[in-house]
């Protein structure tokens, strides 16, 4: 079932009815799934994908697709969590991750509502607004750019509240990710069966075999970048945690609240997100029951008739670190992505190929699943 009802996406794919054999399996139909088996294809493996239900739905196609830095934490907090070094890669590569995206799209032509809007990180207080200073100067060290902002600099972007400041990262953009995954697979000639649920495997010395409810898949490795289930002896380094998202009905008042295409978002850890879409106006939440206070906050004088409302949850790691690794000889995962879900499965999806033949550089390593087990030793 497609997650979005306003950007969904209409190819569908048929089930598996026969049994297969292929080098690499993956299970996920998300941008975690999609990005591991263009990588492997790319790198000359024969891949195939099966989706319990269909490509880009639940979690990839309720995201917001917000292309931002990081895992999902500011840039100063990274350094505490990950260290100076592994914080400092991570955004740098994230960098370079949303203009892969931008350029991918562009050059496939894929229409994944694709923008280059640019986002403001909003200050509400003078205690926030030390932590956005401090953040701009660690991010302008780094070399990213970003552009602290007066309350009257905000104004022009988002006139209708009066925030303490913000900064303002210009290379952000946004895409409709069950879209981009959906045209990405189609583009790369990727074997896709929708509605091919794993019904478990059996891994042996040379190989592993997936049984779905119609056919047997035998491959050599199997990648599992469910969002979900199973967690293959993770399950108590996880998380659930959700978003929602409402969409007001089209409205003409649209340059009222954003003169300018941005994305905004407060500080808190469950944060708020609001920017328009076309000629809608949208707000995010982690959860509903606050929803009718928020947007009378963010959108006063302006009536926010909701059209549309849908979300998902993820599970994410306790750690804020995604998970992309081997857990066993044949078998590797990429899931968890929690927040910065869309970058995170690209990047991860890139280092698949590498993981798969042993190689290690400082992303798997941060990322690798043995991080959970004393010794790197993981449950059989």
């Amino acid at each position: 079932m497609q997650a979005n009802p306003i950007w969904p996406v209409e190819k569908r794919r048929p089930p598996l009815e026969r049994d297969l054999k292929v080098d690499v399996l993956v299970i996920g139909g998300g941008m975690a799934g999609v990005s591991c088996a263009r990588s492997l294809m790319r790198a000359g493996r024969e891949v195939a994908l099966i989706e319990r239900d269909e490509l880009g739905g639940p979690a990839t196609g309720a995201s917001s697709g917000v292309l931002y830095y990081g895992s999902g934490t500011n840039y100063l907090e990274a350094v505490k969590l990950f260290g100076q070094q592994n914080a400092d890669s991570l955004w740098l590569e994230t960098a370079r991750v949303i203009q892969e995206i931008k350029d991918t799209a562009r050059d496939c032509k894929i229409d994944c509502g694709i923008r280059s809007c640019g986002s403001i990180m909003v200050a509400q207080n003078d205690g926030q607004l030390a932590d956005v200073e401090e953040e701009h100067a660690g991010l302008q060290k780094l070399g990213l750019p970003t552009r602290l902002l007066s309350p009257d600099a905000l104004k022009t972007s988002y006139p209708l509240v009066e925030f303490a400041g913000g900064i303002a990262f210009d290379a952000v953009g946004q895409v409709h990710p069950a879209r981009l995954a959906s045209a990405m697979a189609e583009h790369e000639g990727i074997p896709v069966y929708e509605k091919t649920p794993s019904e478990g495997w059996e891994e042996s010395a040379d190989k592993v075999m997936v049984k779905t409810p119609k056919a047997r898949i035998e491959c050599t490795n199997l990648v599992v970048a469910t969002n979900l289930e199973p967690f293959l002896g993770l399950e108590t380094h996880f998380d659930t945690e959700g978003s929602v998202i409402l969409a007001s009905a089209p409205t003409p008042r649209v340059k009222e609240a954003f003169p300018e295409e941005k994305i905004l978002w407060t500080m808190e850890e469950k944060y708020d997100i609001v920017y328009p879409r076309g000629d809608r106006l949208i707000l995010e939440l982690y959860q509903l029951g606050d929803e009718d206070e928020k947007l009378r906050r963010y959108f006063p004088g302006i009536e926010f008739v909701t059209d549309q409302i849908w979300g998902e949850n993820w599970s994410k790691p306790r750690d804020w670190i995604p998970i992309a690794g081997m857990v066993s000889k044949r078998t590797a995962v990429a899931k968890g992505m929690g927040d910065q879900g869309i970058i995170m499965s690209w990047l991860s999806g890139k280092k698949m190929p590498g993981i798969l033949e042993g190689k290690s550089d400082w992303f798997t390593r941060l990322t690798s699943p043995q991080r959970f087990f004393p010794g790197g030793v993981m449950p059989q």
